[in-house]
């Protein structure tokens, strides 16, 4: 699988919202940058700390031009019980992800091992876009644990804006 480098184009993300409405990258084109964090799904509790941090946190982003939107693989079900049940009402929360454009972020994919999950999941992927809707940076994740801090998202944004700060890992293997 060839990984999405920085500088290189986002795949055509386009997923309904939770609530209502949908949101499609093409549409979204942020005028500083725009961070996609997405989750796993409503049955982990490592993603629902961590997007209750990024929403209770929304405004420090904001002041830096950060855009975000959290995204899962979850049916529309699944992804209205996590709105309602976790405390994020700053950030919108998309669901549906195809798991082929999960792919094309260079995702892992999980099945389920417990009844709890969904059947098939993509795991925890943070993407830093930039305004030509092409791939500043990412953290990927192979399992729910180690998820990037808030305080060091934000810190990407704030070095990126202070120092213009270039795109690395741009060379391919």
């Amino acid at each position: 699988m060839q990984r999405l480098l920085p500088t290189q184009s986002m795949p055509d993300i386009d997923v309904p919202l939770a609530g209502g409405g949908r949101w499609r990258l093409a549409d979204n084109a942020p005028d500083f940058m725009l961070m996609i964090d997405v989750f796993r799904g409503v049955h982990c509790p490592r993603c629902r700390r961590h997007l209750e941090e990024m929403s209770a946190r929304h405004e420090e982003f904001s002041e830096i031009g950060l855009d975000m939107i959290a995204m899962s693989a979850d049916p529309a079900e699944r992804a209205e019980q996590s709105r309602t049940e976790w405390d994020m009402p700053n950030v919108p929360l998309g669901y549906g992800l195809p798991i082929e454009v999960a792919r094309q972020l260079g995702l892992y994919i999980s099945q389920n091992y417990a009844s709890h999950e969904s059947e098939i999941f993509a795991e925890p992927g943070v993407f830093f876009v930039m305004p030509d809707l092409t791939l500043y940076g990412a953290v990927i994740n192979t399992f729910p644990f180690a998820r990037p801090k808030i305080d060091d998202l934000l810190e990407v944004a704030r070095i990126v804006k202070e120092r213009n700060y270039p795109p690395r890992g741009t060379l391919a293997s």
